[in-house]
């Protein structure tokens, strides 16, 4: 006797396959058979007719670890169809927690930890941390990268300089520490202090140590804008002496350069003939979003929050601020000048509430400012805890990257809710559509890829990235983490003034057998749990 009985689907299975009509059988949270199925032989039946049914979603970028330990009730993206997220992406984590640095940990990650929540910084480890939302749970399974900025940090603080042997050697411990507690590999953010700082050699020799646990090597690239094929280049070779295979985050071109993906995707193409292993992922959006230091020149955040505002406020280091950020750096992704500083938005702001939802040209407008004058000390009222958007990437690009054969989807997304301390917050739309847009708008209007792809690259492809094994495949005895989507509705709606509006068309989720969501809303709790790389 099955538990549950999914009828009449048109299943897309994950594999980028044709669908194909059939049924779903679901015993003890796994796949119990698939095909054509007596309705007779389960306790609960639903028709699926006119429904696609695929996986859950398997989203390969993702940044929910920043809460998940304390919050874990946001619905942003279980409530699109998001069953599992790889975390901890771009450098950025809350672990290693390391006594002596933890000061600097608490400011780095600052800007994205919402008020109200009670950040204890009680763990110390992954494993710590891990066991802690275990035993809480969470909306979805969660898969941990190790993070480069705090295992940095915690060797040797905000410096700008080669680390010593002795401070590489510390990192390699704490990255062999991490993977034997079940990461599934190192993450880098290359433009954030203090990634920006480490040179290539010390990311080759980390990512030797994850090579030998079978992790995966995925980085927020030194640059997305002039030096962007400098950059790819760099994460291949790092590839290419590690022995560690290679993805490419949130890859992306900026209108300045539009094209320069056919040359970046013809580089990975040209790696994989050499036999390096190198994927990237995407998300459907023309817009980003950081912290706002991070549309300072790097310098300026050497030594943490504290020299950063202070440099701010010298008059003769702002000048020289200035001149940088008119003129740039070489190596330096100018954001504020690819965007138009008067364009950038500020999702969030910890002091002055107002600014939120607002451009830094409408508050230097209000204020009757200068803009750039303006956009200092919004950074130092701030004290940088603020998260931005910036509207300088190239379409066309987006488009060719999400149809090549080497992308898959990932959201690049912060937790996002509509009850609960996240439901004031704002976030980049993507938190609640980036799914459904793909759906929507790249696959049905637009045309830019078919259905069995889009869904390939939401589900099997990045499961088999990251080697999980037990789902994003609709296999016997595979996890039932499934959703059933209305393929001629689907749709984000949330966008960059009214972020968390839950998408429409997806009409069930499940996360292990269980219905969690109907119709876009949560009917369940969390069941989620962290899962860890077995190492055979």
């Amino acid at each position: 006797m099955y538990d549950l009985l999914l009828k009449n689907a048109t299943i897309f299975d994950g594999g980028g396959g044709p669908w194909y009509r059939g049924d779903v059988a679901i015993r003890n949270g796994l796949i119990a058979a698939v095909g054509a199925l007596d309705s007779g032989d389960a306790v609960e039946t639903i028709d699926l007719s006119g429904d696609a049914l695929s996986p859950g979603f398997v989203d390969v970028h993702s940044h929910s670890d920043f809460s998940a330990v304390m919050v874990n009730d946001v619905d942003g993206k279980i409530t699109q169809g998001v069953t599992t997220e790889v975390v901890s992406n771009c450098g950025l984590a809350l672990v290693p927690a390391v006594p002596d640095k933890l000061g600097f940990l608490r400011d780095y990650m600052r800007p994205y930890i919402p008020e109200g929540i009670d950040a204890s910084w009680e763990w110390r480890t992954l494993e710590d941390m891990m066991d802690r939302i275990d035993a809480s749970k969470y909306v979805t399974d969660l898969a941990f990268l190790v993070a480069h900025g705090p295992v940095r940090l915690a060797a040797m603080g905000f410096d700008n300089r080669p680390a010593t042997p002795e401070e590489l050697e510390h990192m390699k411990s704490l990255v062999a520490d991490e993977m034997r507690s079940g990461a599934v590999g190192l993450s880098s953010g290359l433009i954030y202090p203090p990634g920006c700082f480490a040179g290539t050699e010390e990311l080759v020799e980390l990512c030797k140590v994850v090579a030998r646990y079978g992790g995966v090597y995925a980085t927020h690239m030194r640059s997305e804008s002039g030096d962007l094929l400098k950059s790819v280049a760099e994460a291949i070779d790092i590839g290419r002496r590690s022995g560690c295979p290679v993805h490419i985050s949130h890859h992306k071109v900026m209108k300045q350069f539009e094209g320069d993906s056919e040359k970046t995707l013809g580089m990975m193409e040209d790696a994989r003939r050499e036999g390096i292993d190198v994927t990237c992922d995407v998300y459907p959006y023309t817009a980003g979003s950081t912290m706002i230091g991070a549309l300072l020149p790097p310098w300026v955040n050497e030594g943490g929050v504290d020299r950063l505002i202070g440099r701010l406020e010298d008059p003769e280091t702002r000048k020289r601020i200035t001149e940088d950020m008119k003129k740039g750096l070489p190596g330096w992704d100018n954001f504020a000048k690819d965007s138009g500083l008067e364009n950038i938005l500020i999702f969030t702001a910890e002091r002055d509430k107002s600014l939120e939802g607002k451009t830094v040209g409408e508050v230097a407008a209000e204020r009757g400012g200068d803009v750039l004058e303006t956009f200092y000390d919004i950074v130092v009222s701030e004290r940088g805890n603020s998260t931005v958007a910036m509207f300088c990437q190239s379409e066309s690009d987006n488009r060719r990257i999400i149809a090549h054969p080497l992308s898959m989807i990932g959201s690049d997304s912060h937790p996002a809710a509509t009850s609960g301390v996240y439901a004031s917050r704002r976030s980049h739309p993507r938190a609640f559509g980036t799914f459904p847009r793909v759906l929507g708008k790249y696959v049905r209007e637009d045309h830019v890829l078919p259905l069995e792809t889009a869904i390939w690259k939401m589900t099997g492809f990045p499961a088999q990235r990251y080697r999980l094994s037990d789902r994003g495949l609709i296999r016997k005895g595979l996890v039932a983490d499934l959703v059933a989507f209305a393929p001629d509705a689907v749709r984000d709606r949330a966008d960059f003034r009214d972020t968390n509006v839950p998408s429409e068309g997806v009409r069930f989720v499940w996360k292990r057998g269980t219905l969690v969501v109907r119709d876009g809303r949560m009917v369940a709790g969390p069941s989620g749990m962290c899962l860890r790389a077995t190492r055979g």
